[in-house]
This record gives structure tokens, C-alpha cells and sequence, in this order.
């Protein structure tokens, strides 16, 4: 578990650009040219030809009872008067489907002796309140549910089931949790992957596999003056390899494309593209496949700019999900490390990638 030291608390970030709700804070970043449009939705669930001997339960379904297997990290920042932000890389996390509800609890600790324990129920069928998330191009992408909690506002989204369909995921699922305390202090975050690991039994053991990456990430940068907080939402891409055979996992996650916090928070149907940020490559390191199961570490490629370098490491942890493997979901960190000479005071992205 990684600690940090940022200079200011977040001020009601959500994380991933399809998965938040609640307007956010900060600077206002100069907008550039509107951002291309992405191409329309494919109509329908591009056809999977599986010949697993193992039975799965498809996301898009409804369920009166369903426990998904999830996997979860969260970003703590603690205290506004410390400026401490701490990752926790090893969240105890439980998603169950009943109907139109879900009932989530999470549970670990920081190496900083801060322990999260939560337990909620989200309803979806409208007795909340309820924020639908587009892309640029005007297409929903996500449903973001609000309610209070005990000295705190607690937002949970999901993708949307029209738009997993486009992209061909059946099995696999992504979610983010947040509690934003009164005074924005302490903000829990957690961003989630969920549905049906791959049995360990239904894993490949020869050939490789490569995985298209839809990454939905926050980037969070703060001025020189240590006082000016700015949120993004980074979208871009990205492959992972998988190497059966030697259970090595290898590949990289490409940021280039970020845009203002607000304006995919709020629900705009259009919204364009960001000027200024440098694109981030992040590598997977020593990635590894158990069971089904996926863990590595990241490191950022230096990226040079007229105001410096971007440098960075983090972690990803996630797993193979449905027949044989065929599709992926991993929840992943970066935090701005020693050797960053970038103008930015601090930096860190959090998030996750679904992929197939």
C-alpha cells in the first residue's frame, strides 16, 4: 500500500469520467477544438463463440439475488489540515444484485492506520436521485446515483447496460463509490470492477491473448501555488497481453484524451476536449496471471514537455471474466514519483480498464 504527501484535499472528486456524479472543483483548464465525435454504438452485442464447459451469468441480465465477484482499491484523502492521501491496494469487497438494487460493503486498511468499512445500498429504480453521463458525442455512457449518508454525500455509478453492449462486454462490469464528508474532508474513493471471475479450471494454458483496453480514469493536478486543484476525466487506450503459457502479463495504457471535470459530472450531452495536458503511457511491470487473476506494477514512459517531465509509478490489480477468459477489468493507480520535474506541484490518476 502506497502513501503520499498531496498539497490539498480533493474537492468532491468522483472518479472516472463514466462513473462519478456531483460537480467538481478547481481551475478551469482553457477547452480546446471540440473533440472528435466517437463513431456510433454498434447495434447490439458483437457475437462470442466460447466452447467454456463452465456456465456464466451475463452482466446485462437481471437478477433477483446475485453476488458478483469484485475487486476493489480506494483513495483516501484523509485530512485537510495534514494534505495526506493514502491508496489502499487491498480493498475486502462485496457487490450483490437484488432486482433494482445493489448492496455493496468494503473493507481494508492503509498503511497509514486508516481503516474504511462501509456498507450501502444503492437502489436503481428512480428513488434516487439520478445523473445520466455522455460521452462527447452526445451518447449515454453511464448512470451516476446520489444519496446522503451519515455526514456524508455517497455517489455510485455504473456503466450503462446500452453502452456495455456496444463495446461487445457481457460478463464484466465497472463501478465507482464515493463518500465526500462534510467540508469535503476526508474523500473516499473506490473504483470497482465486477461480474464472473473465470474459473481457474475454464483459464487458457497455451497461446497468448491480447486485450483492447477502454480505460475511464481521474487525473488530479495541483498548481505550483499549492493551492489550485484541477480534475479531469483521461480517457484514451491500450492492450494487455496475456502469455498463457508463462502466466506473464504485459502491456501498456495510453491517457490523451482529457477533459473538464464538470462537464461530464454534470450530465452535458456535448463537451470538448482539454488543451494542455502531456498524454500519459503507462507500462505494466512484472504483470502476472494466478488463477485467473491479475496483478503488476506500473510505471509512466517520461513524457518531456516545455515545462518539464512526467514521471510516475502505481499498481494494477484485476482478472479475467466469462468463458474462457475472454474478457478483462482491472482497477489501476499512478502517483507523481521522485523523479518528476514537471510544473505541477503534485499529480496522481486513478481508475480503471474493461477490455477484450
Amino acid at each position: 500500500m502506497l502513501k503520499l504527501h498531496s498539497k490539498n484535499t480533493l474537492l468532491s472528486v468522483t472518479i472516472l469520467g463514466a462513473l462519478t456524479a456531483c460537480g467538481g472543483g478547481g481551475s478551469t483548464p482553457t477547452a480546446a477544438e471540440p473533440a472528435t465525435a466517437n463513431p456510433p454504438p454498434a447495434s447490439g452485442t458483437p457475437a462470442q463463440t466460447p466452447v467454456s464447459n463452465f456456465s456464466y451469468n451475463k452482466i446485462l441480465g437481471e437478477y433477483t439475488t446475485q453476488q458478483w465477484d469484485a475487486i476493489a482499491l480506494a483513495k483516501i484523502v484523509d485530512s485537510g489540515s495534514t494534505l495526506n492521501s493514502e491508496y489502499i491496494q487491498d480493498m475486502a469487497v462485496s457487490l450483490t444484485e437484488n432486482g433494482q438494487r445493489y448492496a455493496i460493503t468494503a473493507r481494508g486498511g492503509s498503511n497509514g492506520n486508516i481503516t474504511l468499512d462501509y456498507s450501502w445500498t444503492v437502489n436503481t429504480d428512480g428513488s434516487e436521485t439520478t445523473v445520466a453521463l455522455y460521452d462527447p458525442s452526445g451518447f449515454q455512457f453511464a448512470n451516476s446515483y446520489q444519496q446522503p449518508i451519515t455526514g456524508a454525500e455517497l455517489n455510485v455509478s455504473t456503466y450503462d447496460s446500452t453502452w456495455l453492449a456496444s463495446q461487445g462486454l457481457e460478463y464484466v462490469d465497472g463501478a465507482a463509490a464515493q463518500a465526500t464528508y462534510t467540508g469535503n474532508d476526508p474523500v473516499h474513493t473506490l473504483p470497482i470492477i465486477y461480474g464472473e471471475f473465470t474459473e481457474s479450471g475454464d483459464v487458457k494454458t497455451t497461446a497468448n491473448q491480447d486485450f483492447t483496453l477502454l480505460p475511464d480514469m481521474l487525473f488530479q493536478y495541483w498548481d505550483n501555488d499549492r493551492s489550485t486543484s484541477t480534475t479531469l476525466v483521461a480517457k484514451g487506450s491500450g492492450n494487455i497481453n496475456v502469455n498463457y503459457e508463462s502466466n506473464a502479463v504485459t502491456g501498456t495504457v495510453v491517457l490523451n484524451k482529457f477533459y473538464n471535470y464538470a462537464d461530464v459530472f454534470n450530465g452535458n450531452t456535448s463537451y470538448t476536449l482539454v488543451a494542455g495536458i502531456p498524454n500519459l503511457t503507462i507500462t505494466l511491470v512484472d504483470g502476472t496471471l494466478v488463477d485467473g487473476q491479475i496483478t503488476a506494477t506500473l510505471d509512466t514512459t517520461v513524457v518531456v514537455t516545455s515545462n518539464g517531465t512526467l514521471s510516475g509509478e502505481g499498481y494494477l490489480k484485476g482478472a479475467l471474466f466469462g468463458p474462457e477468459g475472454n474478457e478483462l477489468g482491472a482497477t489501476l493507480f499512478l502517483l507523481q514519483d521522485n523523479e518528476d520535474t514537471h510544473s505541477y506541484f503534485y499529480w496522481d490518476t486513478t481508475g480503471i480498464v474493461l477490455g477484450q
